[in-house]
């Protein structure tokens, strides 16, 4: 049997990240970043076994006339429309994240929740409780089998009302870093084991918590100088200079806070040491 290939139609980062975890497992990529009409979209799939879209960039009715030909498309034009019909909510400030990925034979996994605000993002969202987490995450995967989600989707919701969503995102959620470097199993990998009906892996946090920071750029700085000190003064701080971002994990909140808005502040500039 021989491997098989995923055609990938999603921005620029999308493609790289998910190249990264589809050499791990063994899986050809074939990528496109573009908008395609059915015709070249039925053409990209040629020699794919899959294709997973970024349906910002694909239209509905170009997905269903692409499964007609046979094609599978994940998210399909059928899970699409199930939830466009969902009502969509303005964001009052802050959001949360529920992360959920399912298989064709209903495998379905969520990770803890992420407390998203303008510039950090905290897992698990502090000041829940377990329950409350549960009903939220309960829901979350009720709907995602509701619609057939095979894949993976990233529900946002209003940080007051759980009930209110804002937005989905597919391909690159917006709490992705986390997963990354403190989770079993990161969303990427998922993702393909999902579409791929591979058995999903633990989605179990490593460390108790892990908060991220939106980075800005000194522009007195050319980002190398901040490196050397901030990551000599913590050698847990983990970037992503690709999406601007600083992590750290730990069991202490209030230090791990206090370790990415120092590093925020240092490497915008805002303070010197």
């Amino acid at each position: 049997m021989s491997f098989p290939t995923i055609g990938l139609i999603a921005g620029g980062w999308a493609q790289s990240i998910y190249q990264h975890e589809a050499s791990k497992l063994g899986i050809g990529i074939k990528f496109s970043s573009n908008a395609h009409t059915a015709d070249e979209l039925i053409r990209f799939a040629q020699g794919c076994d899959i294709l997973c879209i970024d349906p910002e960039l694909i239209e509905i009715s170009t997905i269903k006339t692409v499964e007609r030909t046979g094609v599978r498309v994940y998210p399909s034009s059928k899970t699409l429309q199930q939830l466009e019909s969902l009502e969509k909510n303005r964001s009052s400030g802050d959001y949360i994240s529920i992360l959920i990925a399912r298989s064709a034979h209903n495998q379905a996994c969520s990770w803890p929740i992420t407390l998203i605000t303008e510039n950090l993002t905290i897992t698990p969202i502090p000041g829940l409780s377990d329950e409350q987490a549960k009903d939220i995450q309960a829901s979350a995967l009720n709907l995602a089998g509701e619609v057939g989600l095979i894949g993976g989707f990233e529900l946002l919701v209003d940080a007051n009302d759980h009930k209110k969503l804002i937005s989905i995102n597919w391909l690159t959620p917006n709490a992705k870093f986390w997963t990354q470097i403190n989770s079993t199993s990161n969303y990427f990998e998922q993702y393909l084991r999902a579409v791929l009906d591979l058995p999903l892996g633990s989605t179990e946090i490593i460390n108790q918590f892990t908060v991220t920071g939106f980075l800005v750029t000194d522009p007195k700085s050319d980002n190398y100088r901040p490196y050397l000190h901030l990551m000599a003064r913590n050698p847990n701080l983990k970037f992503d200079q690709s999406i601007s971002q600083v992590a750290v994990s730990g069991d202490n909140l209030e230090s791990l806070l206090t370790e990415v808005i120092h590093a925020q502040q240092y490497y915008s500039g805002e303070i010197e040491e």
